[in-house]
């Protein structure tokens, strides 16, 4: 009865730790959140991951690693730039100003720059392990990811070419990607009846390869400054020998570039990749809602082109396609793959329609009927970025900035009236707080027309994604919203109220009124300014601090997976209770409280306790002290642990990750003191039981149940919808 593995965003993760998201974003890249991994340039946090304190971890830095001072070599200066070390180290420049102040760097007499001489010092003492200061700081540069992203075609052949390549080299250089990427190109093009004049020109630096001008022009564009007599093809000579397949529809070049990109020094723009399926179920969508084939279409950050093939195979006409993104080899793949597609589009056509280029400062002139694509998830803005965005968009004026907050803003206001945004989001974009403005945005904006929940759609990573689909107008509706959950598709067929609170739109009309009879219910409190909250213990280093056979002096300490509803098990986990020692703790009133109730931050369904013997907690099991005036601590608990609580929370957030901001919102019947005191005798009851309480909780439930006034089929339709979701009772 564990919780549920998932992960964060850095937004999450910033709020959680209480930092900034630039400091998350550097923690990752230096290795030291635990489980951490990056996405095609989105970091994936785990929900139970500690904020790291400095210095603790002890691990080496490997020898292969150190391929990062090569680019030390090619600095001309004698003094060195603070951010050119920080670059050299792969460290922020808070860590060099702290390494500075502790005498571990030391900078130059004009208090700027480092003598390059001694900087080389210091990298040789670094490689040769003599100096230890970048042990656990995960290199960005010197990581070489072999990733295969199967799920992004479906040629088996094309799959284990790439993959061969892959096996084949250790790393490859930018020039030599594009050469691999020209060869697969033209291979593709002569496979579609294209005419080559010599498989052997392009590596003999030959201008013309075809006798087409259009595609050679392209092919020049790929290669760019490459000059390929000069290419070492020993490197390479597997990938120059694969031979691809041309697949009707398929990004096969796109493939190979997001499949070895990440051999290569290139810096990561935000760029990754949208599974078939993903783009197939966002046209299946839209097309139910809009006459695509007659719509003019935009990708504000098309990558190498895949919704776009994917529209052209669902009848739209290429001269009806735009696209853009801000990575240059992207955009000259979407380019060669529109003229595969299309051979008769025009030079002019294709340079003009698919462009290298930041959407969210310089993007098309003229109004789309459909904006598509899937956005960049937690895009690294710089400072000169983020001082034109947050003066330009509303979505970049809140705490953390998101990237796909602010295309959501840009996408809506690249429509014409009546207009179709259709996006991949990840599924926070419906509840998390730190995203109110988008959605605040898109209520005043838009109307509901597509919503599909697709779960975790990118292979190997835990992370919740839907598809968005909303039409430009004047006022918010819902009616007529087409929802796809769990294989299965529904029509709301009455338009619902839509706080931007949260969106939630994972229940059919009958459920639907059911969380409306909760959320209606008269007489309610709520726990929102009437409780206190805290987060459990966060030590820094659990494996210092927590012990699991118990010494002098220690005490237990629970985690979240000790708590079960109205009930915990006894703990073999022991700590010294020493505050000023761990990085992070509540008031100490709070874990010494005379009663409190203590809950999992991660669960299916909602799990609380009681506890009235001061007991310690973890994170992953915080802490809750209603102070509602006239209502029990025992009562409350009976309301939190209930079906009707349960199913608010998933209907409303659909998150496995309970919030404060969820306890917050539940409303909470007050009833007269009889009623509460036959509430807390069955609650007292289940808590005191040795046997089988499931019975108890039943009946219990029931009556929680009848106090929020839900008819008998009301009442079926909840226990249904939670059905399959574990029950956290200790005897289960």
């Amino acid at each position: 009865m564990r919780g549920v593995s998932m992960y964060i965003s850095v937004s999450d993760a910033a709020e959680k730790f209480h930092i900034s998201k630039r400091r998350v974003q550097l923690l990752c890249e230096q290795g030291r959140i635990e489980g951490a991994s990056r996405m095609s340039g989105v970091w994936l946090i785990p929900t139970n991951a500690q904020k790291p304190t400095d210095a603790r971890r002890k691990s080496t830095l490997p020898e292969s690693q150190l391929s990062l001072f090569d680019d030390f070599y090619r600095i001309e200066e004698e003094k060195i730039s603070i951010t050119q070390v920080c670059e050299l180290l792969s460290i922020s420049q808070a860590t060099a100003k702290n390494w500075i102040r502790l005498g571990k760097l030391k900078i130059g007499s004009d208090g700027k720059t480092f003598d390059k001489k001694y900087i080389e010092a210091l990298i040789s003492e670094i490689k040769s392990g003599k100096d230890n200061r970048l042990k656990s700081r995960r290199n960005k540069k010197s990581v070489s990811g072999k990733v295969l992203y199967k799920d992004y075609i479906k040629n088996n052949h094309n799959r284990e070419i790439v993959e061969s390549v892959l096996d084949a080299c250790d790393q490859i250089t930018e020039d030599e990607l594009r050469v691999i990427l020209a060869n697969f190109a033209i291979q593709l093009y002569q496979q579609s009846g294209g005419i080559v004049v010599s498989d052997y020109l392009l590596l003999e630096g030959k201008s013309d390869i075809t006798d087409n001008d259009v595609f050679n022009s392209l092919i020049k564009d790929l290669l760019g400054n490459v000059d390929v007599s000069r290419i070492t093809l020993t490197n390479i000579q597997a990938a120059l020998n694969s031979k691809v397949q041309l697949v009707p529809l398929e990004d096969t070049l796109g493939f190979a570039y997001i499949s070895l990109r990440d051999l290569s020094h290139r810096k990561q723009t935000g760029a990754y990749y949208t599974p078939e399926k993903t783009v197939n179920t966002l046209i299946y969508n839209l097309k139910n809602c809009a006459n695509v084939q007659n719509k003019i279409l935009c990708d504000p950050c098309c990558g190498t082109g895949n919704f776009l093939i994917g529209l052209v195979g669902n009848g739209v006409e290429t001269e009806n396609l735009y696209g853009q993104d801000i990575d240059e080899i992207s955009i000259l793949i979407t380019r060669i793959n529109m003229f595969l597609l299309d051979n008769s589009i025009t030079k002019e056509q294709l340079y003009s329609q698919f462009v290298c280029g930041d959407t969210l400062s310089n993007t098309f002139s003229r109004k789309f009927s459909v904006v598509l694509g899937n956005p960049p998830w937690g895009y690294d803005f710089n400072k000169e970025e983020t001082a034109y965005l947050t003066t330009n968009y509303i979505t970049a004026k809140n705490k953390g900035m998101e990237s796909y907050d602010l295309f959501i803003e840009k996408g809506v206001s690249m429509l014409e009236e009546g207009g179709y945004l259709a996006y991949v989001l990840p599924e926070a974009i419906l509840s998390v707080n730190s995203h109110q403005q988008a959605r605040e945005l898109i209520v005043k904006n838009t109307a509901f027309r597509f919503v599909s929940y697709l779960g975790n759609a990118f292979s190997g990573v835990q992370c919740p994604a839907i598809i968005l689909g909303v039409q430009k107008g004047s006022h918010v509706e819902t009616k007529g919203c087409r929802i796809g959950l769990n294989n299965k598709e529904f029509i709301i067929n009455e338009n619902r109220d839509v706080d931007a609170t949260s969106f939630s739109f994972n229940m059919c009309d009958e459920e639907y009124d059911c969380l409306q009879v909760i959320s209606s219910v008269q007489n309610a409190k709520y726990l929102a300014n009437n409780a206190k909250f805290a987060l459990g213990i966060v030590t820094g280093n659990n494996k210092e601090y927590i012990a699991n056979e118990k010494a002098d002096g220690m005490e237990v300490i629970l985690k979240g997976s000790d708590i079960f509803r109205y009930a915990m098990k006894e703990s073999d986990n022991y700590i010294h209770f020493a505050p000023e020692k761990f990085q992070q703790v509540a008031p100490t009133e709070m874990y010494r409280a005379e009663e409190k109730l203590l809950y999992r931050f991660i669960a299916e369904v909602p799990v609380f306790t009681y506890d009235n013997q001061q007991t310690l907690s973890l994170n992953s099991c915080n802490i809750l002290i209603p102070q509602i005036e006239g209502m029990n601590i025992k009562y409350i608990l009976a309301i939190l642990n209930s079906s009707v609580a349960a199913y608010f929370i998933n209907k409303k957030y659909n998150s496995v990750k309970l919030l404060r901001s969820h306890i917050e919102s539940l409303p909470i019947p007050m009833v007269s003191t009889e009623k509460q005191n036959d509430i807390i005798r069955k609650v007292d009851h289940i808590m005191n039981s040795s046997e089988n309480i499931s019975g108890p909780y039943e009946d219990l439930d029931s009556d929680i149940m009848a106090l929020y006034g839900l008819t008998a089929e009301q009442t079926d339709i909840i226990r249904t919808s939670l059905r399959g979701k574990a029950s956290f009772l200790k005897d289960c």
